[in-house]
């Protein structure tokens, strides 16, 4: 049997170093690993969190009976969201799942349209709002009207939804959203998160056989 030779030595160790260097935690394969672990903890608490997160929101877009749901962290002014928005719809035009809308402001413009949002909500006119907002630039610059954009959005009571803006409920409603995303790790908008699947980004048809886990 031939012996080992310095050079045969010497290739031994370098991979050995390589593999040292690859796997510890601040190399390629170790920093992937600790990706990876750490998106599976976040997958576990969104799993232990859902039942609970999902009865609590009333954001809804879709039937209820869809057999699954997706959360959608979003904001009015994302160009991002705005793009993803006709998706989304048909998302739910499909019937697959039912869409969750949680507010993340990154603007004191885009806070005032979610409390709108959130306001309409109460009235029953989520839907058509949430639309307007999404489709319209009158409300992205200069003073802001809401009670005509009500009107626009076909909000059964304008003057309702205006004294709701500012109201405290709203602004606590808006605090826990905050709050779930911070606990869910969200870090951009639109993240679409389900219960076998997170998707960042703008959103795609293919996007939804990933988030449904096929």
């Amino acid at each position: 049997m031939k012996r080992p030779g310095i050079q045969d030595v010497g290739l031994a160790v370098c991979f050995v170093l390589l593999a040292v260097i690859a796997f510890r935690p601040s190399g390629v394969v170790g920093g992937r690993l600790r990706e990876w672990k750490a998106e599976r903890q976040v997958l576990a608490r969104y799993r232990e969190e859902w039942k609970e997160a999902v009865a609590e929101r009333r954001s809804v877009l879709g039937e209820g009976a869809a057999p699954q749901t997706i959360f959608e962290f979003s904001d009015y002014l994302c160009p991002f969201c705005r793009s993803s928005h006709e998706t989304v719809n048909a998302w739910v035009g499909s019937r697959e799942a039912q869409v969750v809308l949680v507010h993340v402001p990154l603007s004191e413009r885009s806070a005032q349209a979610a409390r709108a949002a959130i306001c309409a909500e109460k009235q029953g006119a989520f839907r058509r709002v949430h639309d307007y907002l999404m489709t319209n630039e009158d409300w992205k610059t200069g003073d802001v009207d809401w009670e005509s954009i009500a009107v626009a959005a076909d909000v059964p009571a304008g003057t309702r939804l205006v004294r709701c803006l500012n109201a405290p409920a709203t602004t606590e409603r808006l605090a826990r959203d905050a709050a779930l995303a911070d606990r869910w790790r969200i870090t951009a908008t639109p993240t679409f998160v389900s219960g076998r699947a997170r998707h960042v980004g703008a959103a795609s048809e293919t996007d939804l056989e990933k988030l449904l886990g096929r």
